[in-house]
């Protein structure tokens, strides 16, 4: 977003809501989908929120106990990361803490954190989960836009919950109006572009051309099998939690024409985990001189979408945001989740 404030001489750094047509995730990538595009919230107060909502909600059960990464319920409280997610959306909510302060001083009463994930006027987003009773089946896609009943009155705080309840971190989650059962969807989800792009084909049907912007959370480590039951195991557990196969296919089928670009930190962040919010520096050096490295292909990224807002805007009048269905283009963006503890 700083490159398109630089790029067409903007005074502030832009939202990234006002340039994109879809935007979503899963887990970790679904909660920031969320952040940025059904609160609308900038990318600095996106990181800050995200770094806080992770300091509170990876505390440990037991914490002076060896984890359990294969514990059913999970190694940390789900209350904790509900009760940082509603923090989040009453933070976002400018009156809110006012209102609260003024009325009994307790912002914990405050009913700003119920409010619901749909909301038509929003960029739409999508996040990813699967029930807890077929991981196999087809992941359920929680929409700000969506008109079925199933789903029309879930809150934000609980799609949140739905699509990070990764099974080694946070115990399940039932929501709707039929309290089904869900998790992440991270075996065979992880990288959800496929999902999108196919799900924006869905809700842009007029449109000719998409453009796709991909954020990873860095290559995991290579993939081999030892002689043994235990590596063979935990290979097709790699294999099945992989990103990087979405990304080759997507690649093929988009790179050519420059409408793909993917961003994702090439090494040192193999062993950074989900859990590991405090690894921020870490994260943030390795993060840095990738994008350094990779600076011509963040221009030309920033340049894809300024034009894409360009021509939305001359196609709807003033609007800043970019949710048309131009036959032009329709921007897709998703980010991925990252991978789990119990890969190790």
């Amino acid at each position: 977003m700083e490159q398109i404030r630089d790029e067409d001489h903007l005074k502030d750094v832009p939202l990234p809501h006002q340039y994109f047509d879809l935007m979503g995730g899963t887990s970790t990538g679904g909660i920031i989908a969320i952040m940025l595009g059904r609160l609308r919230m900038p990318v600095d107060a996106c990181i800050r929120a995200y770094t806080a909502l992770a300091k509170e909600a990876f505390v440990p059960k037991h914490p002076y106990l060896p984890t359990l990464p294969g514990h059913p319920k999970g190694q940390f409280f789900a209350t904790n990361l509900e009760n940082a997610i509603k923090k989040v959306i009453k933070e976002q909510r400018g009156e809110c803490s006012e209102h609260c302060k003024n009325k009994d001083g307790n912002s914990e009463s405050c009913s700003h954190a119920d409010m619901p994930f749909r909301d038509i006027d929003c960029t739409k987003t999508a996040v990813l989960a699967v029930t807890k009773v077929n991981v196999e089946a087809a992941p359920t896609l929680f929409k700000t836009y969506d008109t079925s009943t199933t789903f029309r009155d879930c809150t934000i705080w609980e799609v949140a919950r739905a699509t990070s309840a990764a099974t080694s971190f946070f115990k399940s989650i039932k929501c709707g109006r039929d309290e089904i059962e869900f998790i992440d969807a991270a075996f065979g989800h992880n990288n959800p572009c496929e999902i999108l792009i196919k799900e924006a084909r869905r809700v842009f049907p007029d449109a000719t051309k998409f453009q796709i912007l991909s954020i990873g959370t860095g290559m995991g480590k290579v993939i081999d099998i030892k002689d043994s039951r235990k590596s063979i195991l935990r290979a097709l557990k790699e294999m099945t939690t992989s990103s990087k196969h979405v990304a080759d296919r997507v690649a093929d089928a988009y790179a050519v024409d420059e409408d793909y670009f993917r961003f994702n930190v090439d090494r040192g962040l193999e062993d950074v985990t989900l859990a590991e919010w405090d690894e921020k520096s870490t994260i943030s050096g390795h993060t840095h001189n990738y994008l350094e490295k990779e600076g011509d292909r963040m221009l030309k990224c920033a340049q894809m979408l300024s034009k894409h807002r360009k021509n939305a805007t001359v196609e709807k009048g003033s609007t800043p945001q970019a949710e048309t269905d131009s036959k032009e283009t329709a921007v897709s963006v998703q980010v991925d989740r990252v991978q789990t503890a119990f890969e190790k």
